[in-house]
């Protein structure tokens, strides 16, 4: 995963076109907020604090966005920028690759530790959950239940298999050892996960030679 501030090349328009303005402003103010949760983290991230980076006046932000948090998973969805590599057809490889992506993500990016951070106001704002479903969780989940589905259809999978819940198991086991447990999350994890959802294999505590 890589964090860019780069603006991206806004549409053509006349000069002093207010819409090209209200663009310019809009990408300033997502690129001030990736740069700022990069260096002060959510926690000390302040409208105010975008506002001046950004070069515009509160209310101007307050226009898009209603909260602090909305602007910060708006600006965390464009930082999520690893998708999923084409499928190699083999299943436990494009799982396995899957599971290291999900370990990249919530264990070693600034992204992923940004969302305990996030959470609380996760889990108080229905709204803000359902933004964060939309613009983060849903488009990486969707390639994944992809290649799934395209394992169910070569006969790989049970045509029953639920593979959200499958997803669940793998994601919700990376992140509880992130934010609670503090177990390791390494290449053995990513192997015994696969092995565990694929072959029902009861995980073992690798031998220390």
């Amino acid at each position: 995963m890589t964090i860019s501030g780069a603006s991206k090349e806004l549409p053509p328009a006349a000069a002093g076109d207010p819409r090209r303005r209200n663009a310019r402003a809009h990408e300033a103010i997502l690129v001030a907020t990736s740069e700022l949760l990069t260096e002060v983290g959510y926690a000390r991230l302040t409208i105010e604090g975008v506002a001046a980076r950004a070069g515009v006046g509160k209310a101007t932000v307050y226009r898009w966005w209603r909260s602090k948090a909305a602007l910060a998973v708006e600006a965390m969805s464009r930082r999520f920028d690893s998708p999923l590599p084409a499928e190699t057809g083999d299943l436990r490889q494009d799982l396995l690759d899957a599971v290291r992506r999900a370990i990249d993500g919530l264990a070693r990016s600034p992204e992923g530790a940004l969302i305990p951070a996030l959470a609380a106001d996760l889990m108080r704002d229905p709204t803000l959950a359902a933004q964060f479903r939309e613009q983060i969780l849903r488009p990486r989940r969707s390639r994944v239940i992809a290649i799934l589905r395209k394992a169910i259809d070569r006969g790989e999978l049970p045509a029953n298999v639920d593979v959200d819940l499958l997803m669940d198991v793998y994601v919700g086991a990376v992140l509880y050892r992130v934010v609670v447990s503090g177990e390791p999350v390494d290449e053995s994890l990513a192997e015994q996960l696969v092995s565990l959802l694929l072959d029902g294999k009861q995980p073992v505590i690798p031998s220390v030679d």
